[in-house]
């Protein structure tokens, strides 16, 4: 009868066994890493530009020994990249513990008891007591069998989140670099424009006098004076708003390397040189960002969770060993060998109310989002760098139309002065010249700073490194 029993429980047994088997494939998201690089382009539609050697790098960008100096600083004491420097940690020991799943469970525990007993029958001038210890040791063994991989894919995933968190921790490092790239351009330029509004102040006051002179003379009118010294006064209120930017931007400046926001920082006195990196063909750029391959390794993580979720649904294996023993001394413990016991359970989920099969759908539909967003940021990184081309050739376009236009407005503004002393050409004439004359300024000034940090926004799409 037992051998009965047993060969019915045996088949049944292989039966489930056998019906976990063909359920094993869990089905395939909406979305795969095939449907994600679909259609990527072998070239650049905008990539005839005089690209400058030996740009490897984003520090390489450059040779202003103080913005280097300030990126080092950055590096090395900005709060967000310590955060994120935190995340990354935190990510790895998700990873760890994950792993340890793997691995069996060893749990200890000791108890230790002394007891006192009367006795009734003991003789006058005897102890009518006895004491009794008693020191217990237990150990259990667990051990969840992963014959289906399911503990295995959980540490997939969480290895691949480790990893897209350390592109993070890339990406991040890459942006402050570039940010602080930026910055110091956009300072340098302030600078400049800064420098300007004082000429162009200096130019009116003298304009005033020329107009007084005239005045003087009879030549001219009280009203061209009152107009001069008006164009005077906006242009101290711009003076006033550009020095404002600088302080503000200064302030923003020092937060980003931990300090105190003073405004006070020995940066931006000039325009730093900023070369053109050279890129490499989509795909190699496509394995560089770490935008990039942190979504592709968060995809992968969503699959691997997908595919562990719908393991969920199959029968549990685990062995449990336990052994123990009890005695009166510590080192009477296990003299004769301890009590144990072998037990394993196979734990099959049968009615949840759906849960697991929803758990599992939802894992499904995760992970055609990770394949989504990953095919998003391959989208965006080849349209952030047939941007930055195209806008390089346009911005050097225009800085030579700016630079044309400049010297015209200044042979112009000194043909009015002329004309103005000479009283062939009034006050209104003249500070139209003037102000056009400084807008070429301002423009081509702006229109610098723009083409500079457009390189630096080119490098971090082409994924340059630090």
């Amino acid at each position: 009868m037992q051998s009965v029993f047993r060969l019915i429980l045996l088949s049944t047994l292989g039966f489930v066994l056998a019906g976990c088997g063909t359920m094993l494939v869990p089905q395939k998201s909406g979305f795969s890493q095939q449907a994600a690089l679909q259609d990527i382009p072998s070239s650049w539609t905008n990539s005839k530009q005089p690209y400058a050697s030996g740009v490897q790098s984003l520090r390489s960008l450059t040779n202003d020994k103080a913005l280097l100096a300030y990126i080092d600083q950055v590096l090395e004491q900005n709060i967000s990249l310590r955060q994120s420097e935190l995340a990354y940690q935190r990510a790895e020991l998700e990873r760890q513990k994950a792993a340890g799943d793997l691995w069996p469970n060893l749990n200890l525990s000791s108890t230790a008891d002394r007891s006192r007993s009367k006795s009734q029958q003991a003789a006058p001038g005897q102890k009518r007591a006895s004491y009794a210890n008693n020191i217990g040791l237990d150990a259990s063994i667990n051990w969840e069998l992963d014959i289906w991989g399911k503990l295995a894919d959980r540490k997939k995933a969480a290895s691949a989140e480790g990893e897209a968190s350390q592109q993070d921790l890339k990406a991040a490092r890459v942006s402050m670099v570039a940010q602080a790239l930026r910055d110091g351009i956009e300072l340098a330029s302030l600078e400049r424009l800064k420098s300007l509004e004082q000429s162009r102040i200096t130019s009116l006051r003298r304009t005033e006098q020329i107009i007084s002179d005239q005045f003087s003379r009879g030549l001219g009118q009280l009203s061209d004076l009152e107009a001069a010294r008006s164009a005077t006064a906006n242009a101290e209120a711009s003076l006033e708003e550009r020095k404002l930017a600088i302080a503000q931007l200064k302030r923003r400046m020092q937060i980003a390397t931990n300090g105190i926001p003073t405004g006070k920082l020995r940066l931006g006195r000039k325009m730093p040189s900023i070369q053109l990196p050279k890129g490499d063909y989509p795909a190699a750029m496509m394995g560089r960002r770490p935008d990039i391959l942190a979504a592709f390794e968060r995809a992968k993580a969503a699959d691997s969770t997908h595919s562990a979720s719908y393991k969920d649904m199959l029968p549990s294996f685990s062995i449990t060993l336990t052994a123990s023993d009890q005695a009166p001394n510590l080192s009477d413990l296990f003299s004769g060998g301890p009590a144990w016991r072998t037990l394993g359970s196979l734990t099959a989920p049968i009615f949840d109310g759906g849960t697991r099969r929803l758990t599992a759908k939802q894992a499904e539909i995760d992970a055609a989002r990770g394949w989504l967003t990953y095919r998003q940021t391959i989208l965006d990184s080849l349209s952030e760098v047939e941007n930055g081309l195209q806008s390089e050739g346009n911005l050097r376009r225009r800085e030579a139309m700016l630079t044309r236009a400049l010297r015209h407005s200044k042979t112009n503004h000194e043909q009015y002065e002329r004309r103005y002393r000479d009283g062939l050409t009034d006050i209104v004439t003249l500070l139209s010249a003037e102000r056009d004359a400084f807008t070429a300024r301002q423009s081509l000034v702006n229109i610098r700073s723009l083409r500079l940090q457009n390189r630096v926004n080119l490098a971090v799409a082409f994924g340059l490194g630090l």
